[in-house]
């Protein structure tokens, strides 16, 4: 979990992902400790640290019972009091039926040595393997250039960057395992949005970055148009809910790359401004029908 602010707090609705995690987690495990594979495993590639300072615990004190997540309150003095989250590599370790192998990649150094020091202590430590490095490098030199046999494991990647760490290569190598699935934070609102001007002039190296992330240049045409102003001039601008329309354009790449996907689910803040998307994708139609569930619970499924 490396959506941390950069004061190294996550704001309240991390709670809201992080049980959604732990739910998809469980039903995961539930169906995989009963099938004949060698290892199943969770891979965090954004691990972050064990638990996170909670922002805004005043307003949102009154939400902190309704999912079952620990939130644990530290005094640090007389008028000063912190909630502490736990972090996703706690959530994967603590659910009822665990993964046989965990690997969590964490490229702060700092954060990297907690999770060593929480592996340690663990009673599943010698299950837990931690990696400090970048995200994209260690997913390949460790599960993506032969040295685990696909055809005899199983696995979930959680991909939780805080911008645009993950690009499609990446995404693409997951895919052609043909056994791993994927729970992807696409950033729209707390990353993307911010490369995306409105008036859709961008240089090369900010076009490369987007196409890089993206997988295709087809982007600037779905979220932009060029039409002619009052004095005949052609004008660009970015299109109405491009959040939207990228979200679901990227699912449908992720869709053709896995075979199967849920539809993006949003992730708001306290004010319901946009953040991110959460989507899983996989290469059996079973994991998204559980994972729909999942992150659908009630909730209408905006397609």
């Amino acid at each position: 979990m490396t959506s941390y602010n950069t004061d190294g707090t996550v704001g309240p609705w991390a709670r809201e992902k992080l049980e959604l995690l732990r739910r998809y987690l469980e039903a995961y495990t539930t169906i995989l400790r009963s099938k004949n594979f060698q290892d199943f495993y969770f891979v965090d590639a954004f691990a972050g640290a064990g638990s996170a300072p909670l922002r805004n615990l005043e307003d949102d004190k009154n939400g902190i019972e309704q999912f079952g997540l620990d939130i644990a309150a530290f005094r640090l003095g007389d008028d000063d009091e912190i909630a502490y989250v736990k972090g996703s590599p706690r959530v994967a370790l603590e659910i009822k039926h665990p993964f046989t192998k965990y690997i969590f990649i964490e490229k702060d150094a700092g954060r990297s040595s907690e999770l060593v020091q929480i592996a340690n202590e663990h009673a599943l430590s010698d299950r837990v393997e931690i990696l400090n490095g970048d995200a994209n490098t260690e997913l390949t030199r460790r599960l993506l250039s032969g040295a685990v046999n696909w055809r005899r494991n199983r696995g979930i990647v959680f991909l939780d960057p805080f911008g645009l760490q993950v690009p499609w290569d990446t995404i693409s190598r997951i895919a052609e395992t043909k056994a791993l699935e994927i729970i992807v934070n696409f950033p729209v609102g707390m990353a993307i949005q911010r490369l995306l001007p409105k008036h859709g002039q961008f240089s090369d190296d900010q076009r490369s970055k987007l196409t890089a992330y993206l997988g295709s240049p087809e982007w600037e045409s779905l979220l932009y148009q060029e039409a002619p102003d009052l004095f005949g001039e052609v004008k660009r601008s970015k299109v109405d809910a491009s959040g939207d329309k990228l979200a679901m354009w990227y699912r449908d790449k992720i869709k053709s790359a896995f075979g199967h996907a849920t539809f993006p689910r949003l992730i708001t803040n306290q004010q319901g401004s946009h953040l991110y998307y959460l989507i899983h994708a996989g290469p059996k139609d079973l994991g998204v029908k559980i994972a729909s569930d999942v992150l659908f619970k009630g909730r209408p499924i905006i397609r």
